[in-house]
């Protein structure tokens, strides 16, 4: 053990000995702090300006802009995967809320068109990162139940229980990004 005075030896912490010039070189690899608290407080803000803006179906543009707020952090940060899942999600539900007004289309098209963009969201995540092959597994539920829904192919979720299928799949989601080891 030294007493951590000479440059490159380990004190009796076992740190390296401080630098007393690092502490005063700005650095341009750092992190921008507040970047996803910002970004969110932004879009909630923006989202409630809508509506006085008489834009029609203001509140699905929530979704956008949250997950607008999470890309920003998943480009601003330095472990950022966690942030993408949720931008991609977000976006996609966003949009598969949003799709079927801007085209006008009949009503029988919103839920396959909604589970079509999460579907697609999630594949978008695999692409991304692809050694992250996680995301394939409910892309590839929501796609059959998608299939299912176009063509009538069969009843996969009750009707009771069809407005809990997709609050299901963003809870497991949010679950495994909370209890799953880092990523």
């Amino acid at each position: 053990m030294t007493d951590g005075t000479m440059t490159g030896t380990i004190d009796r912490a076992g740190a390296p000995p401080a630098d007393a010039n690092a502490a005063a070189a700005p650095t341009g690899n750092r992190r921008r702090r507040g970047v996803l608290g910002g970004a969110v407080l932004i879009a909630v803000g923006v989202t409630y300006l809508l509506p006085t803006l008489g834009v029609p179906n203001a509140t699905s543009y929530l979704f956008l802009a949250l997950g607008a707020a999470f890309a920003s952090a998943y480009f601003t940060g330095f472990s950022p995967y966690v942030y993408l899942v949720p931008a991609a999600t977000l976006v996609s539900f966003g949009t598969g809320l949003l799709i079927p007004g801007w085209l006008g289309l009949p009503p029988e098209t919103v839920a396959p068109i909604f589970l079509a963009s999460l579907t697609v969201g999630l594949v978008g995540v695999f692409v991304i990162r692809p050694n992250r092959r996680w995301p394939l597994v409910p892309a590839a539920i929501l796609g059959v139940v998608t299939l299912a829904e176009i063509f009538r192919v069969a009843t996969i979720i009750p009707p009771g229980l069809q407005p809990l299928f997709v609050p299901a799949i963003l809870i497991a989601v949010g679950g495994y990004l909370i209890l799953a080891p880092r990523l």
